[in-house]
């Protein structure tokens, strides 16, 4: 579900999601923590606003991991807005 820095990846291993969630929440990456807990941070800070769109999740089924997918998709859409552009 997410890249994990390498000493804490060396700790979660490939051990199952009960086990790996502590690991999850040590991450220096916002993302990555976000998987176990969302954090509310002042109002209308950068933290709060990604919140709106994201989700914690308490289980690592197929159907989590295409939710978390789609979820970071359409954060990567909202976020790298583009406009296509004519090339002839």
């Amino acid at each position: 579900m997410t890249l994990l820095e390498k000493p804490i990846n060396i700790v979660a291993s490939n051990g199952f999601f009960e086990k790996k969630k502590p690991e999850y929440a040590k991450s220096g990456h916002y993302l990555t923590r976000s998987i176990v807990a969302l954090s509310p941070v002042g109002r209308n800070s950068s933290i709060t606003r990604i919140n709106e769109k994201l989700q914690a999740f308490e289980n690592c089924s197929a159907t989590d991991i295409e939710q978390r997918r789609d979820m970071l998709i359409a954060l990567g859409k909202d976020v790298w807005r583009t406009s296509p552009i004519d090339v002839s």
